[in-house]
């Protein structure tokens, strides 16, 4: 196993060819008691369409779909390396910061797989509108390589023109994602578009920079109050004095992309 989720786990798998050829692959199944659950099913297959639509160097590919007794099951790209979750607690337990460089890096180039994202279109021509919806430092993966690549498309939201017209992973209303990284549009259940995982990227460099998660708390209702009131929340607590002193320029970026209005 190399990760599990609310609605899955990774699994490493191996496949062997002539000789000694051997390739490392990364297999996505349904938990047990999902499988037969046709909601979990859709939302599944989906994630596979959305996430196989789309190939770029700083997205994790989804390489072959299929099903077997243990149910449906996604076949992906293995990525030699860490979360950045698992990155940035690597320094916050040494109390040491990231070196300016890497979070450079790693923020660039989750930025890029986003905009590979975004940027899909439907073979009349017309924009997929991809929203991530639960970008978070889990679902970026650090390679050894010096890759960053972005994954787990599994709440993604499309257009309702996207897809096959249903929109069946649009869910107008309900808040989906993970409380930290959700953009105040997301926490009210509105409708979302790519400025909504700019919010959540906004958060991650913060987080990347200062090795403590931009909005916290003791409570759901603490956090999600911090993200409803982000520019309150941003003057009183010298976030952006703080990006500043880091790296002139570093805050200028935060700020744009954690705005209360999408607008602006």
């Amino acid at each position: 196993q190399l990760a599990r989720g609310g609605m899955g786990r990774v699994e490493i798998a191996v496949r062997r060819g002539e000789g000694s050829f051997e390739r490392l692959y990364a297999v996505k199944r349904l938990h047990s008691s999902h499988r037969t659950d046709p909601s979990y099913r859709t939302m599944f297959m989906d994630e596979a369409r959305i996430a196989g639509a789309i190939q770029h160097s700083n997205v994790v590919g989804v390489l072959d779909v299929g099903e077997d007794e243990r149910g449906p099951f996604l076949v992906m790209e293995y990525v030699d390396g860490v979360p950045l979750s698992k990155v940035v607690r690597h320094h916050a337990q040494r109390d040491e910061l990231l070196p300016i460089q890497l979070c450079a890096a790693i923020g660039a180039q989750a930025a890029a797989g986003l905009q590979a994202a975004h940027s899909i279109r439907e073979r009349s021509g017309e924009p997929m509108g991809i929203v991530h919806r639960d970008l978070t430092p889990q679902n970026v993966l650090v390679g050894y390589d010096g890759a960053v690549r972005v994954t787990d498309f599994g709440l993604a939201q499309v257009d309702l023109q996207g897809l096959d017209g249903s929109g069946r992973l649009t869910r107008t209303g309900a808040a989906v994602g993970t409380p930290f990284y959700m953009s105040p549009e997301q926490v009210g259940g509105h409708k979302l578009d790519r400025r909504s995982d700019l919010f959540s990227l906004g958060a991650i460099i913060s987080e990347l920079a200062l090795g403590k998660r931009m909005f916290d708390g003791d409570s759901l209702m603490g956090i999600l109050s911090r993200v409803i009131r982000v520019e309150e929340h941003l003057d009183s607590s010298g976030v952006l004095d703080q990006l500043d002193s880091y790296l002139p320029g570093l805050s200028g970026i935060v700020h744009r992309c954690l705005r209360m209005n999408p607008d602006l």
